[in-house]
């Protein structure tokens, strides 16, 4: 169960993944067994990368304790992505835990490990920077075009003048409105609501044209 590195022993834990249920995952695992990793110690699975909960990782990474080390065979085996890479070797380092990819030779307890990672994160922010950016830039286009954001109301501001002659013209409930646009009667109280203070707001001004036209 352990494996002698620079004479000191350690506890390897393996872990195996193929994409879908035709495939199989045994060349990884023999290869992880070649490097020293007992089999009772592998987890293996059949999941997309894509799936966030993987229950086999979450067992290896429940099961690795301080000075043990996880090994794949290969890195995209075991991420889906550099940040999601990364954020796995974070909660390994918390733990004290190694990492170490077979096929990629990358071990993190190593200078040019803790380079590459290093290289890794910078890579990883460098993506989101730019995803951000892009977005940004999105936005302003689709604006510029424009298209509105936010949330679609079925009752808008233009429906108001009519919503309130139906109530108070010509008594018409406020449950036959909502039904009439396709809303709940909370929203037509609501947005009778604003639109009365709307209405309460617009009225002073209008005193105030008047007054001026007769002088």
């Amino acid at each position: 169960m352990t494996k002698k590195n620079n004479n000191i022993d350690v506890t390897l834990i393996g872990y195996a993944r193929v994409s879908t249920a035709d495939q199989s995952a045994q060349m990884q695992i023999e290869a992880l067994i070649k490097y020293g990793v007992p089999e009772d110690n592998i987890f293996s699975e059949n999941m997309s990368g894509a799936k966030k909960n993987r229950p086999a990782l979450a067992k290896a990474m429940r099961m690795v304790r301080k000075g043990d080390t996880l090994v794949v065979w290969k890195l995209d085996r075991i991420a889906r992505s550099i940040r999601n890479l990364l954020d796995i070797l974070e909660e390994l380092e918390s733990k004290g835990v190694a990492f170490r990819s077979i096929t990629d030779n990358i071990e993190t307890e190593t200078p040019g490990g803790k380079l590459l990672i290093h290289i890794m994160g910078s890579i990883a922010e460098f993506e989101r920077n730019i995803g951000v950016q892009r977005t940004k830039t999105g936005i302003q286009s689709a604006l510029e075009r424009g298209v509105k954001f936010g949330r679609d109301y079925k009752l808008k501001p233009e429906d108001m003048p009519t919503v309130w002659k139906l109530i108070h013209e010509k008594g018409k409930t406020r449950a036959f409105v909502a039904d009439k646009y396709n809303v709940s009667t909370n929203t037509i109280g609501r947005r009778l609501k604003e639109y009365e203070e709307e209405l309460a707001k617009a009225k002073p001004k209008a005193r105030s044209k008047r007054k001026t036209k007769k002088r």
